[in-house]
């Protein structure tokens, strides 16, 4: 996070924005990305394709989709985004960064996402995340979400949710 400071993420206290990715942006989802990725147990480093977070607006709003961010007093605690697929969006890079986890901001991203899918006239919603991520588990079925199917890539369970908009 920009200044490195920790942050008061209880609800009414923080000035909160949700806007479009910024080409400017980059370093900060960069971080974000690498942050939520560690603690979700897995190394950054062994993630494979993350050339989109280094021109995000091409690589969301260039093709057809969108890369949210979530301020929260002016630094980016959460992302997420959407690229359109052949059956509808796939949602993509959903982070929150650790310290503020548990504050509603992951439902917040995922609610504006939808709704900027829906108002580009998507009807479909899929999704990857990986078993190990225990917080995805429960966060995309209870978000309305269900599980279609899984597969395993090297040693991780990719587990494939589902909804309609």
């Amino acid at each position: 996070m920009a200044g490195g400071r920790a942050h008061d993420h209880r609800r009414g206290r923080l000035r909160v924005s949700i806007r479009p990715v910024r080409e400017g942006d980059r370093d900060e989802i960069l971080a974000l990305h690498r942050a939520a990725i560690r603690s979700a147990g897995s190394d950054p480093d062994d993630v494979p394709g993350n050339e989109d977070l280094d021109t995000p607006v091409a690589a969301y709003r260039g093709v057809g989709g969108e890369l949210l961010v979530l301020e929260a007093e002016g630094d980016i605690v959460a992302m997420g985004g959407y690229k359109p697929r052949d059956s509808g969006v796939e949602l993509l890079r959903m982070a929150v960064a650790p310290d503020a986890q548990g504050e509603g901001y992951g439902s917040r991203i995922i609610e504006a996402l939808e709704a900027h899918a829906r108002e580009a006239g998507y009807e479909h919603v899929e999704l990857e995340t990986t078993a190990r991520q225990e917080q995805a588990m429960g966060f995309y079925p209870s978000h309305g979400y269900h599980e279609t199917g899984r597969r395993q890539d090297g040693e991780y369970e990719v587990v494939r949710f589902e909804k309609s908009l």
